[in-house]
């Protein structure tokens, strides 16, 4: 899942490093945008321009709606291709509905799809996208609670829905299916601002052998630097942190860059 062929201390890096996030439904942001200068601060393109103004390589584009109501999506990746970034594509909460329907999105600009619920109820279905289009094409999500034994069970539905898997297991699966990487989320940090659970993104990331997106409770520059100097994340994601307006991309890269972590991340 690299970027380009920067050197890895540079500011350049440390923005491809950070991955944006922005929910979607009926092709606008659920939420207006904090970026000053937009002229409609739910305009998905506009918000993900600056992103990529901001140095950013990726995005994570988080589709709410579900498959049938999403006609939209090939003419929003179409614009979303001439920011420069690589949208990845979740759509109702990592569902896969068909092949034909993942050959639709991929055709339009998606550079991966996301799998989450799909791969508790139906794995089938995930490992014949795999076959089918390549395991780089798929980026498999782990929305992930603490059982209280010192492991993580796998929630489904966007987190709503438990299931009786244990995040590692199904880590080790998406790495067997070769898989682009693995976002690991923490529903418990979500919108706390408390930090990512580094103890989780390091399970997940040794058991599959992939790189690991950070995911869950990111509220400043510190918290992206602390998952990329452990070694246990090769990118981090933000949302909330960015899209509020509170932080940018290109702060966030300068802080890290001033940080300097990541040296053994792997990417």
């Amino acid at each position: 899942m690299t970027y380009g062929s920067t050197p890895p201390d540079s500011r350049t890096r440390w923005a491809e490093a950070v991955v944006p996030c922005i929910d979607v439904s009926a092709g606008r942001a659920t939420e207006p945008a904090g970026h000053p200068g937009l002229r409609d601060p739910l305009d998905v393109v506009a918000i993900a321009r600056d992103y990529a103004r901001d140095g950013a390589a990726t995005l994570f584009l988080d589709v709410l709606d579900p498959w049938e109501d999403t006609g939209y999506l090939p003419g929003l990746l179409h614009e979303l291709g001439k920011t420069g970034l690589a949208p990845f594509v979740s759509v109702q909460q990592g569902v896969l509905t068909s092949l034909t329907a993942c050959e639709r999105l991929l055709a339009a600009g998606a550079a991966k799809l996301s799998v989450s619920t799909s791969m508790a109820e139906e794995p089938g279905l995930v490992a014949s996208a795999a076959t089918e289009f390549g395991g780089h094409r798929l980026l498999g999500v782990l929305n992930c609670a603490a059982d209280g034994h010192g492991g993580w069970r796998v929630l489904v539905h966007g987190g709503d829905t438990p299931t009786g898997l244990q995040a590692t297991d199904v880590a080790r699966r998406y790495g067997e299916l070769g898989l682009a990487g693995i976002l690991a989320n923490s529903v418990d940090r979500e919108g706390t601002s408390a930090g990512y659970d580094l103890e989780l993104t390091g399970a997940v990331g040794r058991a599959s052998g992939l790189p690991v997106i950070a995911s869950g409770g990111a509220g400043a520059a510190e918290h992206l630097a602390a998952a990329l100097d452990a070694g246990v994340a090769s990118y981090v994601l933000v949302n909330k942190l960015v899209h509020s307006g509170r932080a940018t991309i290109a702060a966030l890269a300068q802080a890290l860059h001033a940080a300097g972590p990541g040296e053994g991340d792997g990417t």
